[in-house]
């Protein structure tokens, strides 16, 4: 055989052997994974069931389609919805770029319910990547909105289902390796573990989120850029301002009360405006501690609160003596001047973003003056009612406010140097898929746990989002959708959770906002309003552990609220996240590519055999 002959010969076998691996890998593969679910019986119990979801994704533009049969619940059909928003997440891939098609088939109608909800992650993330996943792997778990793998019930009934169907490996959410069985009157306590061990042989295993469980399932494990042990976030950028403001409030605090004292006015009115100072005061003394403990922003914070409360009190004495509307409609007008400052500092800016920075400061000033107009609006309202101290102090807020709208816009100026031009019509794309992802977190909280106080924070956040969006407000509508995303999330996050889950999130929390920080960072930004709102989620970590999950996760939103921006003309998007194949687990898909490559040799033997043959025959001719 001539080295011609061998080499088409040895060509041949290779190429044939690597094409059924390389169509086993290709992006917008069908992936099939089984799920198990619960299903009434005649005779009113439960008992386990498994249906078959059939997950396809393909380029498009954010469409999701959901196929059931039987007709399933509302739930699990939200499920399929999240599940990939949560993947794509997850993956650091634009939703808006993708179709997503879920095929749901049962032998009969199971429970509605969102434990599906991780599966449909793993099979999700499956096919946006083309990975194999092991059939003799199952799970049971809602999927959070931060990826983690929230409890379910039936877990017993689902493992005998899953048992039925020849599995071997069951993934449970964590924390739920011991449950309670109730049989009559009689209340038992079970370990899944074991029990599922010594009565089926299946080993169940618990998974944190859906990162862990895809590594089960295919064997590959998300590669990111992790943070160093110890991330520093500090606010040393407003420092030299808190210790001004601070050292200016405790002269005002001094002035206000030397003239309550010092005026003849009602005992009524004098008592009212003593708890006023008392409150101001107690700011001031929060503020004098959050400096000693470098905390600025959270100091800057507490003297704007004691400050509105401060003028508020010396306003309103002037008030009672004197009688006299204008000082209020004054004070209405002076808090109008601060705002259009701000205003004309904001269009400014807004037409020069330059990057993170001047984005975050952009839509921090944005939501201020937004509040301040509110309020002015809310003070001339109380000022024609004739209700003046209502007006004074609503003015004093708005003043206070739109100060503040200018501060950001002057810390930007100070620290946005270098970064590179932002379009408006990015943000403008960006806040449309914010809004977007906010309106869906929040539908899916609601389907789950219908109405509470974040829900309802959340809606009123959304809705704010989408007047500022149809504004032009596009950078605060930006942080209000990621704000209403948040409470939606938390509300799932902490649903019926213990103290033990609740601090675990809180400690995920605090770590994945210092991660976004970091990644801000590595490219080549400084996340001021992400740090501060990291610092000050601090400050409530053991007063307020929800509202410190919810400001940490708020940071994280903030540090990567620009990653989706839709490219320029030219200009490469941002790079997606990257798996890689483990080498501590032989997953039995690694079997099928030996098996793909095995069959594209004989396939490549036969067609080289045969070429071989017939060249051999022309020779001898």
């Amino acid at each position: 055989m001539n080295r011609k002959i061998l080499a088409i010969f040895l060509l041949t076998i290779l190429f044939t052997g690597l094409i059924p691996v390389i169509l086993s890998q290709e992006e917008g593969k069908s992936i099939t994974i089984k799920v198990p679910a619960v299903k009434r019986t005649a005779e009113g119990g439960l008992e386990g069931s498994v249906f078959d979801a059939t997950v396809l994704v393909k380029p498009g533009t954010g469409r999701v389609f959901v196929d059931t049969w039987p007709l399933s619940e509302l739930d699990t059909q939200a499920s399929c919805r999240f599940a990939s928003d949560v993947a794509a997440d997850i993956l650091k891939v634009s939703h808006s770029k993708y179709d997503f098609f879920y095929t749901i088939r049962a032998d009969s109608p199971v429970i509605g319910g969102p434990s599906a909800g991780a599966a449909l992650t793993i099979a999700t993330i499956a096919s946006i990547r083309g990975l194999d996943i092991d059939p003799n792997v199952m799970m049971t778990g809602m999927i959070n909105p931060d990826g983690t793998v929230g409890p379910v019930g039936g877990i017993l009934e689902k493992i005998m289902g899953a048992n039925e169907k020849g599995i071997k490996t069951f993934l449970i959410p964590s924390g739920q390796t011991v449950i309670q069985t109730v049989d009559g009157t009689t209340v038992q306590t079970v370990n899944v573990v074991e029990y599922a061990k010594l009565h089926w042989g299946i080993t169940v295993i618990e998974v944190d989120d859906a990162t862990d469980a895809l590594w089960y399932f295919t064997g590959y494990r998300i590669k990111e850029d992790k943070p160093p042990a110890k991330v520093v976030v500090n606010t040393d950028f407003i420092k030299d301002r808190a210790l001004s403001e601070f050292v200016a409030v405790e002269k005002l605090s001094n002035a206000v009360s030397q003239k309550l004292k010092s005026e003849s006015i009602g005992f009524r009115d004098y008592q009212a405006l003593t708890e006023f100072l008392n409150r101001a005061n107690s700011n001031i003394d929060t503020s004098k501690k959050n400096l000693a403990e470098k905390r600025y922003y959270s100091a800057m914070s507490n003297i704007f609160n004691a400050k509105i409360q401060l003028n508020y009190i010396s306003d309103s004495i002037d008030l009672i003596i004197n009688k006299d509307s204008t000082i209020v409609k004054s004070k209405i007008e002076s808090a109008q001047k601060e705002l259009d400052e701000a205003n004309e500092l904001i269009a400014i800016e807004s037409e020069n973003v330059r990057g993170i920075t001047s984005f975050e400061c952009l839509a921090a000033s944005e939501k201020r003056a937004i509040e301040a107009e509110a309020l002015i609006a809310d003070a001339w309202k109380n000022y024609y009612n004739q209700k003046y101290f209502d007006a004074v102090y609503y003015a004093n807020f708005a003043i206070e406010r739109a100060k503040t709208s200018k501060l950001w816009m002057e810390v930007s100026k100070e620290n946005s140097n270098g970064e590179g031009l932002i379009d408006e019509s990015q943000i403008k794309y960006n806040a449309d898929q914010r809004i977007e992802d906010a309106r869906l977190s929040l539908v899916y909280a609601q389907t789950l746990i219908g109405k509470n106080t974040l829900l309802d924070q959340s809606a009123e956040l959304l809705q704010t989002a989408e007047s500022e969006y149809e504004k032009g407000k596009y950078a605060a509508a930006i942080f209000d959708a990621i704000d209403s995303k948040v409470r939606s999330s938390v509300s799932i996050e902490v649903w019926s959770s213990g103290e033990d889950v609740i601090k675990q999130r809180l400690e995920r929390a605090k770590e994945q906002a210092m991660g976004a920080i970091y990644l801000a960072r590595k490219n080549g930004s400084e996340p001021l309003m992400a740090e501060s709102y990291f610092e000050y989620a601090s400050t409530f970590e053991g007063s307020d552990k929800i509202a410190s999950i919810i400001l940490y996760k708020y940071s994280k939103g903030v540090a990567l609220a620009l990653r989706f921006l839709e490219p320029l003309e030219n200009e490469a998007s941002q790079q997606e996240i990257q798996i890689e194949k483990t080498p501590i687990l032989v997953n039995p898909s690694s079997y099928n590519y030996v098996g793909y490559f095995l069959a594209g040799l004989i396939i490549g033997l036969v067609i080289a055999g045969i070429a071989v043959y017939y060249r051999r025959r022309e020779i001898y001719k």
